[in-house]
């Protein structure tokens, strides 16, 4: 792959807190390649210089000839899921979700549904 032609949009991006000893912020990156990061002090901040830390990584990719990972399927919107998941969890653990799901009124898969959801947007 050529390399004005790589890393573009195609590539997953994340922003997640960053704790250092001098600093509290955001840190933005690309999942594929996680030397391309910007950091900021809010979330915008860090994903504002993303395209500069791409700008720089390419070109020290190119120099060095470093390959250029592919996008990975599994974050790419080409991707696509089925909406079923085989999951083995600890019978203890299956008891309890199973409890609170009786106690809410809901099926297992819809509490389960549930929790992941609230897990994934904490």
């Amino acid at each position: 792959m050529a390399y004005d032609q790589c890393v573009d949009e195609r590539y997953p991006l994340a922003v997640a807190p960053f704790v250092d000893e001098d600093f509290t912020g955001f840190r933005a990156f690309l999942i594929d390649i996680p030397a391309v990061e910007s950091i900021g002090e809010t979330p915008e901040e860090a994903l504002a210089g993303l395209d500069g830390a791409r700008r720089e990584w390419l070109a020290f990719a190119k120099a060095k000839g470093v390959t250029v990972p592919q996008p990975d399927p599994a974050f790419t919107q080409t991707a696509s899921y089925s909406g079923r998941v085989t999951l083995r969890i600890p019978r203890s653990l299956h008891r309890q979700a199973a409890e609170r799901a009786t106690l809410e009124g809901v099926s297992l898969n819809a509490y389960l549904n549930t929790a992941i959801q609230r897990g994934l947007h904490a």
